[in-house]
């Protein structure tokens, strides 16, 4: 599929002049039909793709998209070009970079909890597990007194103050809030790609390979 040079232009935040320099540098496949450039779509999705691994995080949209693209779940929030592209992410990008490609995907809070109350708080349905807190998924990785969580941004404040978390440097629990329109769990744990970069978020060692065993055991199904 080919796109016009003022669509490309949009796409990659570029003026129409550099996106037609880029073409004659050779930096974008592109081809002059009637006197027109037209470009290839694959080449505009693979350099936005480069930006975004070259530091640029992914926007939270596009963040959840790659998470729930690989585990193949619908992402109506997502143009069908995007939902090309986040699946085409979450087969070919090495899966140390999700944590930064989605390091967007919500706010965090690092809080701390009395231990009494850490129970209750994994109990409590209006939050999500994930991470080590998992336990269906059989995470090879037992967090005693921690706490790994979703919920949503209007109860958040609630639930923060009700079971008296408090910020801390050494904190067992954290608090994961996405965009409010960017709920998406139908679960009280959360989808396997999730538990995986929220296992690389805490960069231990045993974390990560937690989190590499949990994603060679799901991609093999």
């Amino acid at each position: 599929m080919s796109v016009s040079v003022q669509e490309a232009a949009e796409r990659l935040e570029l003026n129409p002049g550099r996106v037609r320099r880029l073409v004659s540098q050779g930096l974008l496949k592109g081809r002059k039909v009637g006197g027109r450039w037209l470009l290839d779509e694959y080449a505009i999705s693979e350099r936005l793709d480069a930006i975004a691994r070259a530091g640029r995080p992914l926007s939270p949209r596009s963040a959840w998209g790659l998470l729930w693209a690989a585990d193949g779940r619908p992402m109506p929030w997502l143009a069908p070009r995007e939902r090309s592209r986040a699946r085409q992410r979450a087969r070919s990008w090495p899966l140390d970079e999700w944590p930064w490609a989605s390091r967007h995907r919500a706010v965090v809070y690092k809080l701390r909890s009395h231990p009494s109350m850490l129970q209750p708080l994994l109990h409590d349905p209006r939050v999500v597990c994930s991470g080590a807190s998992v336990r269906q998924l059989a995470v090879d990785l037992i967090a005693v007194g921690d706490a790994q969580l979703y919920v949503r941004e209007a109860e958040a404040p609630n639930l923060i103050n009700e079971y008296s978390l408090i910020p801390s440097q050494q904190p067992n629990v954290v608090l994961r809030v996405p965009p409010a329109d960017l709920w998406l769990f139908d679960n009280r744990e959360a989808p396997w790609p999730v538990v995986v970069v929220d296992l690389l978020d805490a960069r231990d060692d045993r974390s990560v390979r937690a989190a590499n065993d949990l994603a060679r055991r799901m991609r093999a199904r």
